[in-house]
């Protein structure tokens, strides 16, 4: 499962990830200090950060 707060997405990647039926939204993760500062999703209850929210889909 991947978790990803919709104050760290744009919209293209937003697109992205809801074409996947292994996404859900929220509109807060309580990770709010590292989604000021990167990009991160959360996968299977970890944070995962990356470059960008594409980089870190790959190395899925």
């Amino acid at each position: 499962m991947i978790e990803y707060c919709l104050n760290n997405v744009d919209e293209r990647t937003r697109r992205l990830l809801t074409d996947r039926d292994d996404t859900r939204e929220a509109s807060c993760l309580d990770h709010c200090g590292r989604c000021y500062r990167d990009s991160f999703l959360v996968v299977d209850g970890t944070v995962e950060t990356g470059s960008d929210h594409e980089a870190i889909l790959d190395q899925r």
